[in-house]
């Protein structure tokens, strides 16, 4: 079995280049550190990150923790997180909590067992146990898609409360004064949450009365949005134009008014929330407000390593989030059938 002296002899450099290159390849010049790569291959070197990590007491190993990988905002926050954790020689042990905090807090346990040197979560609880234990443990982990802004916690994410008013300023703007929301159910994020005080906050600043029945609240599923566009729409006075919390419920609420007869964006509005990559794909092409999965997920990949190489106070970094306007979304028309024509297709 070859061993590191016999490939620092091949490559022509010290053991302690072929370490670096190992452990830190960005410190190595390109030249060299090709060089020893090389001479890795033809030796068949095997190193040994297990005996590393005694000495270091690293693992090189990450958890990340999202709520459904199969809304793709979350998979593209998931590559971000990986194209930097691959620039660090590190991996990324991904878990899904499909929304349930009893299974966030088995999937925390789980990686801290697995000896991770820090977690990058999407919680469904800001003030359970899971986050108070890792902040009383001081043990290295980032808030992603978080509202947080202070306090102990690092985080990356938007000003949701800001995203909830563009998409709801950009319906009032086009002459709704009926505004319905479709929210996420809050008990499992405080993202819904904040976007709908978002969506309150518009209508107050615009005159227009926030009215109980013209929210409801929903499982993160197509079927859910599906499902509430539809009780919207069924109300004696249904909404001219609807704001869904996420892109993938307004993807379900399409269907579900389409189901009905209506005639998008003609009888209905609807605005979504992320922007993910099939937005603009659908059909009508989704106005929606846009947040930078793929970079918060790297940005949240560098504060966890900027954490667990040099412990210190919580970072929070808030990105820039706006409304991106597509075909889903019309001026309300200005006839007296349009109600009508609502109701008549309910």
């Amino acid at each position: 079995m070859s061993t590191i002296l016999d490939v620092a002899r091949l490559a022509g450099v010290s053991t302690a280049t072929v370490s670096r290159v190992i452990n830190m390849p960005e410190s190595v010049r390109e030249n060299t550190r090709n060089k020893v790569l090389q001479a890795m291959e033809k030796c068949s070197y095997k190193y040994n990150s297990l005996a590393r990590g005694f000495v270091t007491k690293r693992s090189n190993t990450i958890g990340l923790i999202i709520p459904n990988i199969n809304n793709p905002v979350f998979a593209e926050s998931t590559m971000g997180v990986q194209e930097h954790a691959d620039k660090k020689n590190t991996r990324v042990i991904l878990g899904n909590s499909y929304y349930k905090y009893s299974q966030e807090e088995n999937l925390v346990k789980v990686l801290r067992e697995s000896q991770i040197d820090g977690l990058i979560i999407t919680t469904t609880n800001l003030k359970g146990n899971v986050l108070k234990n890792l902040v009383d443990e001081k043990f290295p982990f980032v808030l992603l898609f978080s509202t947080v802004k202070g306090g102990p916690f690092s985080a990356v994410g938007i000003d949701n409360y800001k995203g909830g008013y563009l998409a709801t300023e950009h319906l009032v703007n086009l002459g709704h004064k009926r505004i319905g929301m479709v929210a996420g159910n809050f008990s499992m994020t405080d993202r819904s949450y904040h976007r709908w005080h978002g969506y309150k906050g518009c209508l107050r600043d615009s005159g227009l009365t926030y009215s109980k029945e013209l929210l409801v609240q929903t499982d993160y599923s197509l079927s859910g949005g599906e499902a509430s566009i539809k009780k919207l729409l069924c109300l004696p006075s249904p909404p001219t134009a609807v704001f869904c919390s996420n892109d993938y419920i307004a993807l379900g609420a399409l269907k579900g008014a389409r189901d009905m007869g209506l005639t998008l964006p003609a009888d209905l509005s609807i605005v979504g929330f992320d922007d993910m990559q099939t937005a603009s794909y659908m059909v009508p092409a989704l106005t929606t407000v846009h947040q930078p999965a793929y970079e918060m997920g790297r940005r949240a990949a560098e504060v966890l390593f900027q954490l667990i190489e040099s412990p210190g106070k919580p970072l929070q970094d808030m990105m820039e989030t706006n409304l991106i306007v597509r075909e889903s979304t019309t001026a309300i028309p200005h006839t007296s059938s349009h109600q009508s024509r609502i109701n008549k297709n309910q």
